[in-house]
């Protein structure tokens, strides 16, 4: 069974994230990249590797990773930029446990 995390909970996570430098990121946090693609003088495309529908179809974190170094490797020469989209979700359900031992740590020193 999953866990349900509120609104709020969301909102405060997605507000933190954003603030983030992401220039390394582990494959099973990531949703989707999108990667902005030179095609001419001033032109440029995007190319979107949906990683959420990846972990959907049941590949491993190293098939994921291997595809998405792969399409990188591939189009190095026409890359302008790359931007990582989070999974909201799966950060949250990472750091909350240990967000939560290090604030029970705290909590009892207090007392």
């Amino acid at each position: 069974m999953g866990i349900k995390l509120s609104a709020d909970f969301m909102d405060k996570w997605k507000h933190i994230i954003d603030e983030v430098d992401k220039t390394e990121v582990p494959a099973h946090l990531i949703d989707k990249l999108v990667v902005t693609i030179i095609t001419g003088k001033d032109q440029t495309t995007q190319q979107t590797i949906d990683v959420g529908k990846m972990k959907d179809d049941g590949l491993s974190t190293i098939e994921i990773e291997d595809i998405i170094n792969e399409t990188l490797y591939e189009l190095n020469d026409y890359i302008e930029s790359v931007d990582f989209f989070l999974d909201i979700d799966s950060v949250a359900k990472e750091v909350q446990p240990e967000t939560d031992k290090f604030l029970n740590r705290i909590n009892n020193q207090k007392t």
